[in-house]
């Protein structure tokens, strides 16, 4: 408006050109033009319009010329007349007054309408301090005058449709609405059924628009609707078909009521009749002391009562040993607070029966609170169920999980000791290969055959621990960021010596690829797949593992051309225990249960595995995918890990004890031929004597002493205040992640399972 101003033609209306103007106007029009309120000013004897941005589309737009500069009166004809006594009163100099929610005729929208304001007038002098002109600041207010008269006629209309019982009377208070406002509304006619074809939204000539609205538009379950004729003073806008809606909620829900308590009646008579049809205990109760109203067959049958003797009497008389009971506490809170209640666990009832003593009898029931068509709760129905016999029969296979969970317990109990038991054998055969190899190199040969027999054997044993660990949920995944393919390249050369006595062909293709997981279970899914591979491949097959990225994935591949696997197998070829046949000169260990580990492992990362095979003698192929966890984020400057002193090599006082002998020996012998010098206990007791009349520097501790334990034995020794710089390592055939978490608890420096490999012990000394 301001550029507008600029660019206008003052000069030809009677204001004269703006230099010319009074000082007093330019002043007045600078200060309108930066306000955000609507403002006009109306100057001279035709009442030439100077206005801001704010006030400009009341009148410019729509096709409609500038009102700039022109007179007032010619835009403002319908609603002028209601102005103008205002505006010559000002122009008389009489005092300014504010006129709030005032009733004006504008034109728009393509008719008359009635709009409310709340506007002043204010005198604008020139500089010889005469009035020749008019500030005018206003609002319009029809939405909030429109709004306030049909709320009042809502509420009106509320407190009259609470008590209607009738269509009739529902009727009439419609009709007395229209009377409460006819400015709003001209007619109002309730129907019954769907909207009428002729009902239909419409303009009535001058009678005003004609609109329908269902019960099922305002989303009220009432066969209704409510046809209203408008004032034609006032549009059809958003705010009016709320008001028409919410006049057609109150309307459609006093219908709904009539016809409730209609229907009410007629579903108390079929649902008594279906109660007592029921396949199940059904019986009503009404008032406050629960009289019976209906019992049915079944509801008299686990009641051990007739049903005549129960209909028309209280609950406590009925039944006088529940008196007091939870059951009937829970049926007079259900009445009392009017809420529904389910007791789906079996509930102990004592009650006598036929007559007889006290019989304890289990129930489920449901307690229904019955309404007036007002929400008043008059009974409740109740639904019972006799369980007893199913009740009876869960505590016999609940006894039976208990037995079977003792089972479970004893067996993994056991497999825990099987692993101990079968290790501590395996570590001075282990010792001993190490003590032959470095005294005389004309075994190698049978050194290599018993080292990888031994091996096959503790890998079977870590696999049958790791299983049962598995599925007890036991195992945690030590995720960390690593190059997937040189993890896979370490299970190939932990399966080449198998293929390598085989004499088959191992092909191997395995891409570079970041991937955060658990390096050691990637190594073992691998090596499980290539084992598998191998095993159920003839001598000279040819193995292949590829490995790569595959649809934001790492898949791993593997697949032989060996015996492949029979279709009725491919389903359940990932359960433990599950075998593919073998021939008798062709099986070389297994307990079937390395593909159990592979889909359990893959699993836990987020991934999955699976099989394929043409059927028997046509080889199989097993892929493995697992997501690319994002590692988690670093902060701060990458730093070199500290560097540390070099081990010092020189001779160590040890004390080794066990109470496997051999295993003890053999341990000593290969520490004393590394200069070493090694005291050697087979009993807590002479280990703490031999602790204390030496200086020693390390103690290896066997954990399963007779007597004590290793973890005791180290406290004992740490008490005794001798060779308080003395390190303790844990040497054990438990190597769960359990047990190695109690050793370090315990103060042990490391952790050795049984059989340890000679060279970890050298390098960790």
């Amino acid at each position: 408006m301001r550029a507008l101003i600029d660019r206008f033609d003052w000069s030809a209306t009677p204001l004269g050109p703006r230099a010319a103007w009074p000082a007093s106007l330019r002043a007045l029009v600078s200060l309108m033009l930066d306000s955000p309120e609507a403002m006009v000013i109306w100057w001279g004897q035709d009442f030439r319009q100077i206005y801001n941005d704010a006030y400009a589309p009341r009148v410019d737009g729509n096709g409609r010329p500038l009102a700039l500069g022109q007179p007032a009166t010619e835009h403002w004809e319908n609603g002028w007349a209601a102005v103008a006594p205002h505006v010559e009163r000002v122009l008389a100099g009489q005092s300014p007054a504010i006129h709030r929610d005032a009733l004006v005729d504008i034109q728009r929208n393509g008719r008359v309408e009635d709009t409310y304001w709340t506007y002043s007038f204010t005198p604008v002098r020139d500089d010889g301090d005469a009035i020749r002109g008019v500030f005018v600041i206003s609002n319009e207010t029809t939405p909030h005058v429109l709004g306030a008269r049909r709320q009042a006629m809502l509420d009106w209309l509320r407190q009259r449709t609470i008590g209607v019982d009738s269509i009739e009377t529902l009727q009439d208070a419609a009709a007395a609405a229209v009377r409460f406002h006819p400015g709003d509304l001209h007619e109002v006619a309730v129907t019954s059924g769907a909207e009428p074809p002729e009902a239909a939204d419409a303009d009535d000539g001058g009678a005003g628009t004609r609109v329908c609205i269902s019960a099922q538009e305002v989303g009220v379950d009432a066969n209704t609707a409510v046809v209203f004729v408008l004032s034609p003073r006032l549009p059809l806008d958003t705010a009016c078909r709320l008001f028409l809606e919410q006049f057609t909620v109150l309307i459609a829900t006093a219908r709904h009521r009539i016809d409730t308590e209609a229907r009410r009646r007629i579903m108390e008579a079929e649902r008594d009749r279906l109660l007592l049809d029921a396949p199940v205990g059904a019986a009503v109760m009404v008032g406050d002391d629960l009289v019976y109203h209906l019992v049915n067959p079944i509801y008299a049958l686990v009641s051990g009562r007739p049903a005549e003797a129960m209909v028309g009497k209280p609950f406590v008389q009925v039944y006088p040993e529940l008196d007091g009971s939870p059951v009937h506490e829970k049926f007079k809170e259900v009445y009392r607070r009017g809420e529904p209640y389910v007791e789906s666990q079996p509930a102990l009832v004592q009650i006598h029966r036929n007559g007889g003593a006290l019989d304890d009898r289990y129930f489920t029931y449901n307690l229904s609170p019955l309404r007036t068509p007002d929400g008043e709760v008059y009974g409740l129905m109740v639904i019972a169920v006799d369980v007893t016999e199913q009740v009876d029969a869960r505590a016999e296979v609940e006894q039976l999980n208990i037995d079977l969970h003792s089972a479970a317990r004893a067996k993994d109990e056991f497999l825990a000791l099987l692993g101990h038991e079968l290790r501590n054998p395996l570590a001075p055969i282990v010792t001993a290969l190490e003590l032959m190899r470095m005294r005389d190199r004309s075994t190698d040969r049978e050194q290599v055959i018993i080292r990888r027999q031994v091996s096959h054997l503790t890998r079977l044993v870590d696999d049958l621990l790791d299983v049962s660990r598995i599925t007890r949920g036991k195992v945690e995944l030590r995720k960390e960021e690593c190059d997937a393919r040189d993890v896979l390249l370490q299970a190939v050369e932990m399966v080449s010596p198998m293929m390598e006595q085989r004499r088959q062909h191992l092909h191997v293709d395995i891409a570079p690829l970041h991937w955060h997981g658990d390096p050691a279970r990637l190594a073992q899914i691998a090596s499980n797949l290539l084992t598998n591979a191998s095993r159920y491949s003839p001598p000279g097959a040819a193995v292949r593992i590829v490995a790569g990225a595959i649809d934001g994935q790492l898949q791993i591949e593997v697949s032989d051309n060996g015996i492949g696997i029979p279709e009725e197998l491919l389903s359940r070829i990932f359960e433990p225990f599950v075998q593919g046949e073998r021939k008798l000169h062709s099986a070389i260990g297994g307990l079937g249960i390395g593909l159990a580990l592979v889909k359990n492992l893959s699993e836990m990362h987020g991934g999955s595995a699976s099989a394929r095979s043409p059927g028997s003698g046509r080889g199989s192929t097993f892929t493995v995918r697992l997501p690319f966890a994002a590692a988690p984020a670093t902060t701060g400057t990458r730093q070199d890990a500290p560097r540390t002193a070099p081990a010092d090599r020189g001779s160590r006082s040890m004390l080794v004890v066990d109470d496997n002998i051999d295993a003890a020996d053999t341990l000593a012998e290969m520490l004393r031929s590394c200069r070493h010098r090694v005291t050697v206990a087979y009993t807590p007791e002479t280990a703490l004597q031999a602790f204390v009349a030496s200086d020693i520097d390390i103690a290896i501790l066997d954990i399963g002493l007779p007597g004590i334990t290793g973890y005791e034995l180290a406290d004992i020794m740490r008490a005794s205040g001798r060779n308080g710089a003395a390190l303790y390592l844990a040497l054990t055939g438990f190597g769960q992640q359990f047990d190695k978490e109690r050793s370090a608890a315990a103060g042990f420096a490391a952790h050795l399972v049984k059989p340890v490999d000679v060279q970890a012990i050298l390098a960790l000394l």
